[in-house]
């Protein structure tokens, strides 16, 4: 019996937290929504908790700004759309799939205005993304270097490339490329990439 009311004791104290971590969860997707349809700027806190259907002392509560639930928003993206994009990568190697990612990406447009506003934003050394930000440039450098090891390796990519430099020019460019596709969306994303991938191309 002593066990059993233990035990219904720790479930009454996770109770909360679950449902905390659940509303928290139905936020972040809300706002994911809602920046990608309104941009991000443009929102106040009041404005997007409207948008969302909650209160902006509820949204606080939970993120303490703004800034820090676009940086959930953006976490919550890439919990999404990582394995997608991993899987396309795998099964077709980083030089196919980089366009296939460039076409998905312009039906996004919302993410990627975000996207790019922040990470102009987050230059400042008092913003609250900074440190998110230069964490997640630093792993996506990372990883489009491994894959260009792999590509190597399945002799698919020229040889004699400095895989370091190569990784940092192909982030460059994905960036550089939405920021004018932001401007002017008759730009082909995929078209360039693909243009790119063909110079690094192995043409054996």
């Amino acid at each position: 019996m002593a066990e059993a009311t233990r035990t219904s004791a720790r479930s009454r104290k996770r109770a909360p937290y679950a449902n905390g971590e659940r509303k928290r969860a139905e936020l972040v997707d809300a706002a994911f929504r809602a920046f990608a349809e309104q941009g991000y700027q443009s929102l106040s806190v009041r404005q997007l908790a409207e948008l969302i259907g909650t209160s902006h002392t509820l949204l606080l509560h939970h993120f303490g700004s703004k800034e820090a639930l676009l940086e959930a928003v953006l976490v919550r993206r890439e919990e999404l759309e990582g394995p997608w994009r991993q899987g396309l990568i795998d099964d077709r190697g980083l030089l196919a799939a980089v366009p296939e990612v460039m076409r998905h990406n312009a039906g996004i447009r919302g993410v990627i205005q975000l996207d790019v506003t922040l990470r102009a934003e987050a230059d400042r050394p008092d913003h609250p993304a900074r440190a998110f930000i230069r964490r997640r440039d630093t792993d996506f450098v990372r990883s489009i270097r491994s894959e260009l090891e792999r590509e190597l390796g399945a002799g698919r990519l020229k040889p004699g490339l400095d895989l370091g430099i190569l990784a940092r020019q192909i982030v460059s460019l994905i960036e550089g490329i939405q920021i004018a596709w932001l401007y002017d969306d008759s730009i082909d994303m995929a078209a360039h990439l693909e243009a790119f991938m063909e110079l690094i191309r192995n043409p054996q």
